[in-house]
């Protein structure tokens, strides 16, 4: 590397660099295309992924540039240093550097996947890269111009492929910006019609990932929720609330449909939105009988355009505007995701695919970005839009849903908060906690336990979480003391949560296969105007009951399409026949006319509950009453108890897969 400059001048160095990186940059696009296709086709079509693809082609070669640039000024640094390297010699250099580092991380991820790095094994790895490519570009050296100039005319026809690609990207994704341009505040694509009936207003406030078994309004040994334990005594309290899956687009859905999620078929983070959910959901019945509805929505899985649901709504700002930026790249709510969703998030599905957790841009980013230590979307910012729009003279009655991200991972409460159950400063950022997440759920989709190891950390998780109730807690108990004044007594106000989260069982948050109470059992709390009493209500109750209640309490009929019914009568010290509840998880299967094959799904019938794994034909079989923590799996034991649930099981999907076959 340090052999004097030979030959003419170098000239269009800039160019020289540009047009290698742009053709490596282009082929690991492609090849990443043809990864996410395979998992993308299982909820979309490739007319919905080909502006994906396009909108992804831009942004990466807008990377591509900038990387490009860096390279540019790192060269001339060197040579302003009186390093003696020409332009061939340093893209060899790059090219083995970058070789040696892909091969390494290659052969780690391919034959010890469960061998945990540390940093300084990392930087010893870059190092040693660092090293050989030094030695290789100095043995190589003298034939380097000569190699440079082969790959570059040999690149020409890529580089011309690639190219036309880009620009043809151009116009296709001009074509789906202007096509589904914002919708605004206001909307009136579905005309209220008022009937002359005094109905109440209603507020539905849902907490992202908060268990029921972690609150202490459910008898939880730490006291995580005073206020709502306090508010409660005078509200109607059901103590078994099954969420309709385990994570939160499929549940949401379940929740603003009334519909399971076999019927309504989004079994994805990302999927197709439910069936008929412009014209089948909650906000569209309530809006054509005559409410003003709103949607406070942080988490952009849970968005009311994801739902498909957006005409029904009147008032619904973005999902980006509850979020502090603080960060460069943060789950959802960093600066740059933040300016991607605000430009294409309503009309391109992915179009946030450059900063997803697998592709390599993210990990780059993770590397130089803040270490963010506290949240990024606090309650307040929701809860205080809500009282600002009551502020105004809106119409009534009003629906507004109010989805508040925390307590959903990561779990960075203020200052205030932390401490209170654990003082520990280990796994207090954003990144620490991703990164445990992460390596867990590698063992989660092969129905593995994680390793007695990690045990400690998720038992630290577990606390931090427990710091974050408390702080959502408390935020609620502003809220509603603001909310309070403004309600004038004629507000119906209901508590939930699309799931639970789960640090029992060797599994840690949500999502995945298993179905264990700790991410299915959700509170629900529901407080009429002027009610004075508590009502504690102990029967099986499934979270596409919930939509179907809020009708009655409006004295709205319930359409038939809805798969819930009302538990007002329970409310109200009547008594009403006991029913099976369902919690499912399919993200296994491609939505949209295919058969379920694959996934678990839950039932519950009294003290009994079943979990079945379809794919391994696996079951277990639990009295909760019993055995709350689910520690002792009675198929062998009570074998009658379990095929007779398995058979009710079986005949149901049997059900759901002719529906979803004809096509109803």
């Amino acid at each position: 590397m340090t052999s004097e400059v030979k030959g003419p001048p170098e000239k269009n160095i800039f160019r020289q660099l540009f047009r290698p990186v742009f053709v490596v940059f282009s082929l690991y696009l492609l090849g990443d295309a043809f990864n996410r296709w395979d998992g993308f086709s299982y909820y979309a079509s490739f007319s919905e992924f080909l502006p994906s693809v396009s909108l992804a082609f831009i942004l990466w070669s807008i990377v591509a540039i900038m990387a490009a640039i860096l390279l540019w000024m790192s060269f001339c640094l060197l040579r302003i240093a009186g390093l003696k390297i020409n332009i061939s010699q340093f893209i060899l250099y790059m090219a083995g550097f970058i070789l040696f580092a892909l091969v390494s991380w290659k052969v780690k991820k391919t034959v010890w996947p469960d061998l945990k790095t540390t940093l300084q094994v990392k930087l010893m790895v870059l190092a040693s890269a660092a090293l050989i490519s030094c030695l290789i570009t100095w043995l190589f050296r003298g034939g380097a111009e000569k190699a440079n100039a082969a790959v570059q005319e040999r690149i020409s026809p890529l580089i011309w492929l690639f190219g036309s690609l880009l620009i043809l990207s151009l116009p296709i994704v001009a074509f789906h910006t202007l096509l589904k341009p914002d919708k605004g505040e206001l909307s009136q694509a579905l005309q209220a019609v008022n009937d002359g009936r005094a109905r109440p207003n209603i507020i539905l406030v849902t907490f992202d990932a908060l268990g029921a078994r972690h609150m202490s309004l459910y008898a939880y040994p730490r006291d995580t929720t005073p206020f709502i334990r306090r508010w409660a005594e005078n509200a109607t309290v059901f103590s078994l609330v099954e969420s309709s899956s385990n994570f939160t687009t499929p549940a949401a859905a379940s929740l603003m449909t009334g519909k399971r999620v076999w019927t309504h078929q989004t079994y994805h983070i990302e999927g197709t939105k439910p069936v008929r959910s412009s014209t089948e959901s909650l906000p569209a019945v309530l809006k054509n009988n005559g409410y003003f509805n709103i949607a406070l929505v942080v988490n952009p899985f849970a968005s009311i355009r994801v739902l498909g649901m957006s005409d029904s709504f009147d008032i619904a700002p973005l999902t980006s505007e509850f979020s502090e930026t603080s960060s460069l790249f943060g789950w959802k709510f960093g600066v740059i995701d933040k300016m991607l969703y605000r430009a294409f998030g309503d009309k391109i599905r992915l179009h946030n695919w450059i900063l997803k957790n697998e592709f390599i841009l993210s990990r780059i980013l993770n590397l130089i970005s803040r270490n963010v230590s506290q949240t990024e979307v606090p309650p307040e910012k929701a809860f205080d839009r809500l009282l600002e729009i009551m502020d105004h003279d809106i119409p009534k009655p009003f629906f507004a849903w109010v989805h508040i991200f925390p307590p959903h991972d990561p779990y960075l409460p203020p200052e205030t908060f932390k401490g209170k159950y654990n003082v520990s400063p280990e796994l207090r950022t954003y990144k620490a906690q991703e990164k445990l997440i992460e390596e867990s759920y590698s063992y989660l989709f092969r129905y593995q336990p994680i390793p007695s190891e990690m045990l400690g950390a998720s038992d630290l998780m577990k606390d931090y979480y427990d710091e974050y109730v408390a702080y959502i807690d408390k935020r609620f108990e502003e809220f509603m003391e603001k909310a309070g004044g403004k309600t004038a007594g004629d507000t119906i106000f209901i508590v939930t949560a699309d799931h639970g989260e789960s640090f029992e069982h060797g599994y840690l948050t949500h999502g995945g296969p298993f179905l264990y109470e700790q991410v299915t059992h959700v509170p629900l709390v529901i407080k009429e105007p002027g009610q004075d009493t508590g009502v504690v209500v102990n029967n099986n109750v499934e979270q596409v009951d919930i939509p179907t209640t809020i009708l009655d309490l409006a004295d709205i009929a319930a359409p038939s399409w809805m798969e819930g019914r009302s538990v007002v009568p329970l409310m109200h010290g009547e008594n009403i026949p006991p029913k099976l509840v369902f919690s499912m998880n399919f993200e296994e299967n491609p939505s949209r006319g295919h058969a379920i094959e694959k996934g678990s799904i839950a039932l519950w019938e009294g003290q009994y509950k079943l979990i079945h794994y379809l794919e391994r034909e696996e079951s277990l079989l639990f009295n909760i009453s019993r055995d709350p923590e689910e520690l002792e799996n009675l198929m062998d034991k009570e074998p009658d108890v379990g095929q007779r649930l398995l058979n009710i099981l079986q005949a149901e999907l049997k059900q759901a897969n002719y529906k979803i076959r004809s096509g109803e």
